[in-house]
Parts: structure tokens; C-alpha cells; sequence
């Protein structure tokens, strides 16, 4: 690991912080949470987030599927029903100084049900937003916008 990186060693403990996000589609446009003020990247555009716990896998299941499940329905309210798909991953280093591995899925929703119900403390407000709608607006973070490119290049879809 790079000196320059100036990692704090209390914060790793030498290991990433995992993380995984999930983009949920329905009808051409996307589930967008604004994150909240005073966590990192507050106050810009995401897909629904969250750590990897734990209590996410057990032997023999898919820990980071698992995780997006239960995120997503923390944060949101929805059960995903329809298949998830693994994307992309990245990696960087949070304001906190805590290395990050960002992995990032897709779910096209067609069965599950469609009630979002978004955390007040999570959530501040959502938005179901096109693609274009997204690379445009000012709260969507190039990462943000990477990764809906990286969507689009796995699923050869055209926007």
C-alpha cells in the first residue's frame, strides 16, 4: 500500500470497508437515493447503499447478494424479487480515510412489488430518473455516472 495514502491504521485494520450498491430499474428509469448531509459524498445522488455485515451470508450463499437484499430494503422498502446482477467493483478512499471496495449491482424489476416505502434517516428523498436525467443532473458524482455507463456496457443496452 502506497505511503502517500496516509491510511489512518485504526480505521482499516488493514482490511477494506465492503460495500455493495445496487441499481434498480423499472420501466427505463432508475431508483436514485440522495444521500443524507454529513456521511460521505452527502447530499449527492446513489443508488441504494450499504455496508456488507456478518449476518449478510451463511455458509453457502451469495454474502454480497444477500447484503444488497437487505439493504435495499432498509433503506427503501422494497423486497427484491427479480434476479441481481454483479456489475462492476471499485476501489477508493473515503473522507474517513477508510479504504472502500464498492460493489456495485443491477436488478431489473418485473416481479417485485412496487412499494417503495424510504427510510427517514437513510433517505432524505428519492427519484425515479432516466439515464440522461441522471449524467445531467448537478447531484450525480462522476462515480455515479460511471457506473450506470458500466450497467449499460454489461447489458448492451441503448439509451
Amino acid at each position: 500500500m502506497s505511503q502517500s495514502l496516509k491510511l489512518n491504521p485504526q480505521n482499516t485494520n488493514g482490511n477494506f470497508l465492503v460495500i455493495v450498491e445496487c441499481a434498480i430499474e423499472h420501466n427505463d428509469k432508475f431508483l436514485i437515493i440522495k444521500r443524507p448531509k454529513g456521511v460521505h459524498a452527502g447530499d449527492l445522488f446513489a443508488f441504494p447503499w450499504g455496508k456488507v455485515e456478518c449476518s449478510d451470508g451463511q455458509e453457502g450463499h451469495n454474502i454480497l447478494v444477500e447484503a444488497v437484499k437487505r439493504e435495499v430494503a432498509e433503506e427503501v422498502g422494497l423486497i427484491l424479487l427479480d434476479p441481481i446482477q454483479f456489475v462492476v467493483s471499485s476501489y477508493f478512499i473515503d473522507s474517513h480515510n477508510v479504504p472502500v471496495l464498492d460493489v456495485i449491482f443491477h436488478c431489473k424489476l418485473e416481479k417485485t412489488l412496487m412499494q417503495i416505502q424510504a427510510s427517514p434517516r437513510e433517505v432524505p428523498e428519492y427519484h425515479w430518473l432516466s439515464y440522461d436525467e441522471i449524467l445531467l443532473h448537478h447531484s450525480s458524482p462522476i462515480w455515479l455516472k460511471q457506473y450506470l455507463s458500466a450497467i449499460y456496457q454489461s447489458n448492451s443496452i441503448s439509451h
